[in-house]
């Protein structure tokens, strides 16, 4: 009786770790997961507000966008790969909504192969020759409004947007493998901190 009574023991075992040990895997990979998730997340969107505080600092320079498009490399780390970033929209934004003004906005891919030395496609380095491969549309530096007006606005609002894809590792986790999107705004600096002059005038 007792070796039927652990045969029975044993399967009920076998049973209660048929049923937990699929749930255990995906708790487990659900985890590893969403956990390299929230870590590539936080690395792309720190990596993107650098670089939108870069294109505040560099204002109308003519390599405003290859500098911040260098600062995003830098801070992307593991993560500059042609697999992993889709592109880069470098934009003026509508300073109320942080919407993209749809005629004022420069799109990069990610293309180390084609542009070795400059890793974008088109290339914005202004050592390049030509640069800005904007034909009749886009938003060129030298068009950027970095003086303030008379009640000290005005200033143009800059934006980023990366697009970038996270591959999953495991495969057992729905949704983790998809495109997600960094965006960050910011004003730019004037390039003097003086106020342009009234366009009202006084008479004596």
């Amino acid at each position: 009786m007792r070796w039927r009574r652990q045969d029975r023991e044993k399967g009920a075992a076998l049973v209660e770790m048929a049923i937990v040990l699929p749930l255990l895997l995906i708790l487990v990979f659900g985890i590893v997961e969403y956990g390299m998730l929230f870590r590539e997340r936080l690395t792309i969107a720190a990596a993107t507000s650098s670089a939108a505080r870069t294109g505040a600092t560099m204002g109308k320079r003519d390599a405003a966008d290859f500098r911040m498009l260098q600062a995003l490399e830098a801070g992307l780390y593991d993560q500059v790969d042609s697999d992993v970033l889709i592109s880069v929209d470098i934009f003026r934004a509508d300073p109320n909504t942080g919407a993209k003004i749809s005629d004022d906005v420069n799109t990069y891919a990610f293309d180390p192969i084609n542009f070795p030395s400059c890793h974008w496609n088109p290339c914005p380095d202004p050592t390049s020759g030509s640069y800005y491969g904007f034909a009749g549309a886009g938003w060129i530096p030298s068009d950027r409004v970095t003086t303030l007006d008379a009640v000290g606005g005005g200033l143009d609002v800059l934006g980023i947007e990366v697009t970038y894809h996270h591959s999953d590792i495991t495969g057992f986790i729905p949704g983790v493998d998809r495109d997600l999107v960094e965006r960050a705004l910011i004003r730019l600096e004037p390039d003097v901190f003086e106020l342009a002059p009234s366009t009202t005038s006084t008479t004596t």
